[in-house]
């Protein structure tokens, strides 16, 4: 199953420039809408459901999956056809809040693709009635995305009650005018788990037998059932499942790697392009397996027929560190030399034209530059290729676009370089490859002598992925439950990248950058007229910018600290952490709040556990035996201090509750508390030792995370005295 949600887009294309209704070709519309309700197969007539599935919140009766791709003869263009058919009963109020709106994209022209979508949506009630909800009763929105504009439809189902079925499908009928002899599909993805229960489902897809097929099924899914059609030059791949369970808000999955998967690739090619060492194999013929020596060809072509990169880098490196002779910081100097270059030559501008300034550029690019820049100057190190942990091992890698590369330098402090942003810095892994299988070859040598050896990449530590978070907190009310915390948090590792973002923009490291590097003038290199417009947005931007970043402030500290916050002000960046040297963020700011005092006859009481960030809440569901293995984003680190200014006549009691001390193999929770002076202080950690932790190792995961939720509720009485 391809999981959709309900309220946003269900087809990823964006339609602009020209376009109209969906289902606007009457004639087609009532074929495909002949096809999805009279024709089907039985289970979409089917209106019960098993006993054992009456207390969940839907269930999916029948969903049908059908991918076409041709090419008819002589034609200079690719048709796609997508349909999906879904039945469901919907149980409860939730899940008819899930289905009680649409969002389809008309149809249209984009480039050299044209897309037809068709839909249809009836109501099938527990006495048998059906009604159908005509798609004229949809509105048509605007949505802006990166400044184009494209149309989209909402669709609201009306009168939705529990027990009722509803049954919809979607169709997409793609055209694609070839501009060359390649093309390539985009890859599709199936978990035949979903969040609600099915009963039965089927995928099927048919392809031209002179097409190449890159399909895998993963994790127990069943196989495909081929049938032939030599007449028409034509293969037609079916893959029947039922009594599939739900996996609804299961926390910590990579249903990728743990729930039933099929994942497949559809490539037209001609037999001069398909010489190009790709993962493609015999046309027709479908190809579930990539070997060493076809990552190593891929890899190879990719370093030999890129463009020419690192030109100004090497040219930069040159000018400035041409007597450098310490190989392990010319490596480092080399990476922040291309960090500015690449990125944040281009981030200002990027900015002002509204446009994200922090999004990655190609990490392919990024490693092939690197490694030319540092096998020109004989500088040791290894090219890492891997698949994302999140997708699979590189054991079932089976398509191109799987794959992830970064740099280990091997000189004799060596490091790695797995990121390349704004705000990277080297010795980062990306924690999609941490702790994962991979190859490696020797950057340092050309291409045609390349060996794939196998290596295992580190995960980072939970102390190297850290948040230290300070909160002094001064009453200023205590009838008004009204308090000022003054806040500082120094973030390190991935833990910073979320903060960098949000609450940093060019301006707070402008200088920084331009300490070390040529930056050269505003938007040196631009057309007058380009620079001006740029000059003027710059002036607008620096207007709202106090504005912005108090918003994003507030949205920030509301996020961490489950109170009611006022507006947080005085946000300072101390330091930006962009440099191997001082690798954390740190940022203060202040805000008052509410939502932690009750008055209590003559005394108060506090609930001090609310001031550090809001932790995880298990339901009862979840603290029974899990089923699956726990797939972390990486292990991490956060500790807490709190200094608590007792009001003056008052005294603290009840410090005894707020001593914890929960450690295992899978991580911990620590707090302890004393009064100095006139201040409570408490200082507490939580941690998360490893990126994964096996489903039997789950107990103890919830031994830490309760005391951490349990912490939050602890209250001190302030006793009048």
């Amino acid at each position: 199953m391809i999981k959709y949600s309900i309220k946003i887009l269900l087809f990823v294309l964006v339609i602009a420039h020209v376009a109209s209704a969906a289902n606007d070709d009457p004639k087609r519309a009532e074929e495909v809408r002949q096809m999805m309700w009279k024709d089907s197969d039985p289970e979409f007539s089917v209106t019960a459901i098993p006993n054992k599935w009456k207390d969940k919140s839907a269930v999916i009766i029948a969903k049908y999956n059908m991918l076409s791709y041709r090419k008819a003869a002589l034609s200079t263009s690719l048709e796609y056809i997508r349909y999906n058919h879904n039945r469901i009963m919907l149980l409860d109020k939730s899940a008819i809040e899930d289905y009680s709106q649409f969002t389809i994209p008309e149809s249209g022209t984009y480039g050299n693709i044209r897309s037809a979508f068709y839909a249809g949506f009836k109501i099938v009630k527990p006495d048998g009635r059906e009604i159908e909800i005509p798609l004229s009763k949809a509105v048509k929105e605007e949505l802006e995305v990166n400044n184009s504009g494209f149309n989209k439809l909402k669709l609201a189902i009306p009168n939705l009650e529990e027990g009722d079925i509803l049954d919809y499908y979607f169709g997409e009928e793609r055209r694609i005018v070839l501009a060359s002899k390649y093309f390539s599909f985009d890859p599709v993805i199936f978990q035949l788990h979903g969040d609600y229960p099915v009963m039965k489902q089927k995928i099927t897809f048919d392809v031209l037998r002179r097409c190449f097929i890159n399909l895998k099924s993963l994790n127990g899914a069943p196989d495909f059932a081929l049938a032939s059609d030599h007449k028409n030059d034509k293969n037609t791949y079916t893959l029947v499942d039922e009594d599939r369970e739900s996996i609804k808000d299961i926390r910590w999955l990579y249903p990728n790697r743990q729930i039933p998967s099929i994942k497949f690739k559809i490539t037209y090619a001609s037999s001069f392009a398909a010489s190009a060492p790709t993962f493609i194999g015999e046309p027709g013929v479908l190809k579930s397996e990539v070997t060493k020596e076809e990552t190593k060809k891929l890899v190879q072509y990719m370093f030999n027929t890129s463009s020419y990169y690192g030109g100004e880098l090497k040219a930069y490196m040159k000018k400035h560190h041409k007597k450098e002779k310490d190989l392990n910081k010319l490596a480092r100097e080399a990476y922040y030399a291309y960090r500015n270059i690449n990125r944040i030559k281009n981030t200002e501008a990027r900015l002002l034209y509204g446009k994200n300034a922090n999004e990655s550029s190609s990490i392919v690019r990024d490693v092939i530059t690197l490694s030319n820049y540092y096998r020109w100057n004989d500088i040791p190190h290894k090219v890492i290729i891997g698949v994302p942990r999140e997708i699979s091992s590189i054991d079932d890698l089976i398509l191109e676009n799987e794959l992830m590369m970064m740099i280990k330098v091997t000189t004799t402090d060596p490091f790695y370089v797995g990121r390349f942003t704004n705000h990277s810095i080297v010795g980062e892994i990306d924690e999609s490859l941490q702790g994962t299988r991979a190859y490696q070859v020797d950057g340092v040598l050309p291409t045609p002598y390349w060996v794939l050896n196998e290596t295992k990449v580190p995960v980072h530590n939970a102390s190297e992925n850290n948040t230290m978070s300070t909160y002094a907190i001064k009453v200023l009310d205590l009838d008004e439950d009204k308090v000022n915390i003054a806040i500082k948090k120094s973030v390190s590792g991935a833990n910073r990248i979320f903060y960098q973002n949000v609450l940093m923009d060019i301006y707070d490291f402008k200088e920084e950058e331009a300490s070390r590097f040529d930056m050269g003038e505003d938007f040196e290199g631009y057309k007058k007229s380009e620079q001006k417009k740029l000059l003027q947005r710059k002036t607008d931007y620096v207007v709202n910018r106090e504005k912005q970043f108090n918003e994003s402030l507030k949205a920030v500290v509301s996020n961490d600290l489950d109170l009611i916050i006022d507006e947080p002000k005085d946000l300072e960046v101390k330091q930006t952490g962009r440099f191997h040297d001082e690798p954390e963020f740190i940022y203060t700011c202040n805000t008052d709040a509410s939502g932690a005092i009750k008055k209590a006859g003559r005394n108060y009481l506090v609930n001090i556990g609310k001031f550090i960030d809001g932790q995880i809440h298990l339901s009862d569901e979840e603290r029974k035996e899990r089923k699956y293995d726990v797939y972390d984003s990486y292990a991490r680190s956060f500790e807490y201090r709190i200094e608590f200014i007792i009001p003056e006549g008052y005294e603290v009691q009840g410090l005894e509750k707020l001593e914890n001390n929960v450690e295992n193999a899978t991580g911990g929770f620590t707090s302890a508390a004393k009064i100095d002076g006139d201040k409570l202080i408490i200082e507490s950690k939580k941690y998360y030792s490893s990126n994964f932790n096996k489903k039997e190792d789950w107990p103890l995961m919830v031994e830490f995370l309760d005391a951490a939720y349990n912490f939050t509720q602890q209250q001190i009485l302030l006793r009048k005295q």
